[in-house]
């Protein structure tokens, strides 16, 4: 579609809703980069109430961004049914078909949201390493704790103490 089509119609108002939504997506984004850290620094420092309390924040900010997700979705979906394409409606493309001034706000959030992406997926990659980390230690400390043997210093009938041990058992599953 020519740029002058869209130039006051509905579409140029869906578009700018889009892209407030997009700004919403871009901050709740920002925001799990800060929260995904704070779960790293508490991951290495082995603070189980800060790692609580970064996850259980991190887990409303997901709620608000699949709701931002959907609002978005639908937008694309009435963009395109607007436009009359029945392609996939990509931001690249839309850019294309937008005011300049619109395509260029398009474009900054673009690579705002695929570097805070990128950045995303980077630092969950780390905690997930310290997270299996942390259980090979855990895993490892409790097969030292189940090969470790208690000595019984009892007597047997001729007064010498007896050499014998006994295996200590846990419950892997605490």
């Amino acid at each position: 579609m020519p740029k002058d089509f869209m130039t006051g119609s509905s579409i140029s108002e869906l578009v700018q809703q889009l892209i407030e939504i997009l700004k919403r997506e871009a901050s709740l984004f920002e925001t799990f980069l800060t929260l995904s850290a704070r779960q790293q620094a508490a991951l290495v420092k082995n603070d189980l109430n800060e790692l609580n309390a970064a996850t259980e924040q991190l887990r409303e900010k997901v709620v608000e961004a699949n709701l931002a997700a959907k609002k978005r979705e639908e937008l694309i979906r009435n963009i395109s049914a607007d436009m009359g394409s029945r392609e996939n409606l990509t931001i690249t493309k839309l850019m294309q078909a937008v005011s300049s001034g619109q395509a260029e706000t398009l474009g900054k959030l673009r690579h705002t949201l695929l570097d805070f992406q990128q950045k995303i997926a980077k630092i969950n990659s780390q905690n997930e390493m310290l997270i299996n980390h942390s259980r090979e230690n855990i895993m490892k400390t409790m097969e030292l704790l189940a090969r470790l043997s208690a000595n019984d210093k009892s007597y047997v009938n001729d007064g010498k103490p007896s050499a014998t041990q006994t295996s200590l058992t846990l419950d892997r599953r605490a």
